[in-house]
């Protein structure tokens, strides 16, 4: 077990070689965000693996469900638990400590033997990363300056996530006619190799300011600071050393909020796995075949990672409400495109599959994450996102578990209840005003007063 990082004092910040210092401003967002590239390669590499795991187990429906959805289940409970252990003793220790997790438990997962073993295995490959996602997502929106927000906690994970699913893809095109049926002990263990390579060098990242300052330790919080570059705000008056009290999250006001998050998050979720994890099934379903599923799986991640990049030009510029509202409404028909005229024509069934997921990750995908983020003060950034990621996580579970089954009974068709959700996520966005937080700075758009 790697100890834990020892605490960083004003005069370690201080003592930083100019090399280092400029390692640490070009490399902290990059190496906070790469988790999301691990989270995605692993949590998106099930939907490949589940195309070489059912003829090696002999799966039933239920165990394909299961095998699917039983990380996203221990993901929720990292989330919740580590979300709150990161605004108690800081962001860093647990985005350090959690990779040890991963690492185990992806060697794990590739040398298992029994069905029951490996639904253990992505258990606990779940909960590694539930600790990283509500830490790091906290980290990045508080070293990010206001006019980047969204393109810093926003689009940068969200690209990580995408090259993660893409290297899962290209993984498993690539060792399928090399490994065979063992393709997938190969796509769950080298899930290991990155991992340790971030963990190593996290060690080396500084503590988030923001939560430093909140600590009352503002020497430390100020030197952070000047090393990322970023313009020290002023801090709201009584935030220094306030009492943590989660039941905050569930009064009046901040409880309106923190429902409108979660629900704009789960229900995009919910309705975003017909381009991520569920993906292969449902190119599947289509007839098309393991290979190709796995091609067209690939080209709607591209064009995802695209949209993302595309999108974050966009972010930071134009009201994230009026952007959230139009993009799922062009979700909901690129979803009916599938479902209807896809059945008719491979060539409508790719095009609209790609918008799917292009219209997918250019709007809701990343504005899930902004908004999971910015709705909370820093005292308790880690446990609102993370309780809003775990009731998406749950949502996710609840559809893996679901799809097979309604892919079996309905084909292609069943793709418009998936679709139907962003019909939901628009109305939420559009009851929700508070959602307008364009270029604000994050102590002026969170719940109450820091």
């Amino acid at each position: 077990m790697v100890a834990a990082p020892s605490r960083t004092t004003a005069a370690d910040i201080g003592s930083l070689s100019p090399a280092r210092a400029r390692f640490t401003k070009r490399w902290t967002p990059r190496l906070v965000a790469f988790g999301e590239f691990i989270d995605g390669y692993d949590l998106l590499v099930m939907g490949s693996a589940l195309l070489f795991l059912k003829p090696a187990f002999d799966l039933t429906p239920t165990e394909v469900g299961w095998l699917g959805a039983i990380a996203f289940i221990g993901a929720a409970v990292g989330l919740v638990v580590f979300g709150d252990l990161s605004d108690r003793f800081g962001r860093k220790v647990i985005f350090v400590i959690n990779l040890v997790f991963f690492v185990v438990a992806s060697l794990a997962a590739a040398f298992v033997t029994e069905v029951w073993q490996l639904m253990l295995a992505r258990f606990f490959i779940g909960v590694a990363v539930g600790m990283d996602i509500p830490t790091s997502h906290a980290f990045l929106t508080e070293i990010a300056p206001r006019a980047r927000r969204g393109r810093v906690a926003g689009s940068l994970p969200n690209m990580m996530w995408l090259s993660g699913a893409i290297t899962s893809v290209l993984i498993a095109l690539a060792l399928r006619d090399v490994a065979g049926e063992n393709t997938w002990r190969w796509l769950f263990g080298l899930a290991a190799i990155p991992a340790l390579g971030v963990l190593i060098a996290r060690q080396f990242l500084p503590e988030s300011p923001r939560w430093l300052r909140a600590q009352g330790r503002h020497e430390e919080a100020r030197k952070v600071f000047t090393i990322l570059g970023i313009e020290e705000p002023a801090a709201p008056v009584g935030s220094v050393g306030r009492k943590r009290h989660v039941r905050e999250l569930f009064a009046a006001r901040a409880g309106l909020r923190l429902a409108a998050v979660t629900g704009f998050f789960a229900i995009q979720a919910f309705g975003g796995a017909v381009a991520t994890i569920a993906g292969p099934l449902v190119m599947a379903a289509s007839g098309i075949g393991a290979q190709y599923s796995l091609w067209f799986s690939l080209a709607g991640f591209v064009a995802g990672l695209g949209a993302v990049v595309a999108g974050a030009q966009l972010i930071d510029r134009i009201n994230r409400r009026t952007l959230g509202m139009w993009s799922c409404v062009g979700v909901f028909i690129a979803g009916l495109g599938i479902a209807f005229l896809g059945p008719k024509s491979s060539g409508l069934l790719l095009t609209f599959f790609v918008l799917y997921s292009l219209l997918t990750w250019f709007g809701p995908g990343v504005l899930s994450w902004v908004w999971s983020s910015e709705a909370f003060p820093t005292h308790l950034r880690g446990i609102g996102s993370g309780i809003a990621q775990a009731v998406t996580r749950l949502m996710i579970a609840l559809n893996v578990v679901l799809a097979p089954h309604l892919l079996e009974r309905f084909g292609l068709r069943s793709v418009a209840i998936y679709a139907s959700a962003y019909v939901i996520a628009a109305a939420v966005v559009a009851a929700s005003p508070f959602l307008a937080t364009t270029g604000k700075e994050l102590e002026d758009i969170n719940i109450g007063r820091e």
